[in-house]
């Protein structure tokens, strides 16, 4: 190899060996600088992380009271359905995340200033052979999430109660409102939960009479002091 050519290719690699050099003094300049920064900052960081698990530890307890309370809650609906009419039927459904064992159904009649309350459960004598849904037939049963019982026509549920309270002299479409109350038993509670709906009878401009809900939602009775009314006032209908 010629003489010239020998010290090119020497300074060539000489340059290169170096840019090398610099590089690495530069990485090594760069890796001290931020590990002396985290040495610095060391009390900062640790404080901003313990806050930081704060955080995520407070949500995920959240988010299991959230589902431990929702598996507590009752959730019961009083329904109208199958039309507008006093022939729609009344279903009572459980949306509640567990079981509930519905004991008893309460409806109360207010007639002008008059009140008629009674048991719906115990209002008349059933065949042996209940048939195909006897938890309906009965008003009475345990029931799954989203099971419901078919309690009977509006006007059918009205017409039982005139009747077992010798109310010969009261047609159906004299009754201005039904209030009826659910007394249910759900999971462990030893008080039993409930919910209560209103509904009035009104003639439509033709003289038909319809079956109106007077709130949008079913009132959950959950509360102890008012589930506690709910025992009296189901252990004074026994």
């Amino acid at each position: 190899m010629p003489l010239s050519a020998r010290s090119g290719w020497q300074a060539g690699v000489s340059l290169k060996r170096g840019t090398t050099v610099i590089k690495r003094d530069l990485f090594n300049v760069s890796d001290l600088g931020l590990w002396q920064w985290l040495a610095d900052n060391s009390e900062v960081i640790s404080i901003l992380l313990s806050l930081f698990m704060l955080v995520v530890w407070a949500t995920y307890l959240q988010l299991i009271l959230v589902q431990y309370r929702a598996t507590r809650r009752s959730s019961i609906l009083i329904t109208r359905a199958a039309g507008k009419g006093i022939r729609s039927r009344c279903l009572i459904t459980n949306m509640s995340s567990l079981p509930i064992y519905v004991t008893s159904l309460i409806g109360k009649l207010h007639i002008g200033e008059r009140e008629i309350e009674l048991p719906l459960t115990d209002l008349q004598e059933h065949p042996e052979d209940l048939g195909n849904d006897p938890r309906s037939s009965m008003a009475q049963g345990s029931l799954n999430t989203g099971e419901y019982l078919n309690i009977g026509h509006f006007d059918d549920i009205i017409r039982r109660m005139l009747e077992a309270n010798d109310e010969g002299d009261i047609q159906v479409t004299d009754v201005d409102r039904i209030e009826l109350t659910v007394v249910a038993f759900h999971g462990w509670r030893d008080l039993p939960v409930g919910a209560v709906r209103n509904f009035k009878i009104e003639l439509s401009s033709g003289g038909v009479p319809k079956i109106l809900p007077l709130s949008l939602a079913t009132e959950q009775i959950s509360q102890r002091h008012r589930r506690r009314q709910l025992s009296r006032k189901l252990e004074a209908h026994l």
